[in-house]
């Protein structure tokens, strides 16, 4: 089985403030597609609030790729999704100058997620595409090797 890899180029410049535009193009296979990306910080850490913060952005990632991975899990074990939708919480620090102090034992965050879905299949079946789909998220994967990430599937 060949392992299916994308190239990513991503160039961020300052817009002022604390904003920020990133154009991103990505290449996998033989398609390319671009897109641009506005940043900037809450109000209440200096900036001015006026795109998502880059937390903000990094979460969406995370709810984005648990939502694809669902989707093709769900795919490969033949059923037929009528409702998905990933709630996620979470709680991160806002600097990292507290975790490079060592004598703290401070964690970068926690996220806790929940999964509401329906279709054609059993509880049963959605918790084993749940269970998949924690092996197959890489944004999932990267942030769990930092903070707790706890999950739950509702069926609806």
């Amino acid at each position: 089985m060949q392992i299916q890899t994308a190239n990513y180029d991503l160039v961020t410049t300052w817009q002022g403030g604390m904003a920020s535009r990133t154009r991103c193009r990505s290449i996998t296979g033989d398609r390319s597609q671009s897109h641009v990306i506005d940043s900037d910080e809450p109000v209440a850490l200096g900036g001015e609030g006026r795109a998502p913060a880059p937390q903000d952005l990094m979460l969406a990632a995370f709810n984005a790729c648990m939502t694809a991975a669902f989707v093709q899990e769900a795919r490969g074990a033949d059923l037929t999704l009528t409702h998905l939708d990933i709630e996620t919480r979470g709680e991160l620090l806002t600097e990292i100058t507290q975790l490079c102090d060592k004598t703290t034992e401070l964690s970068p965050g926690r996220l806790q997620y929940v999964i509401h879905v329906s279709g054609n299949g059993t509880a049963h079946q959605f918790e084993c595409v749940h269970q998949r789909v924690i092996n197959a998220s890489l944004n999932r994967w990267l942030l769990a090797q930092n903070m707790t990430i706890e999950g739950d599937l509702i069926l609806i």
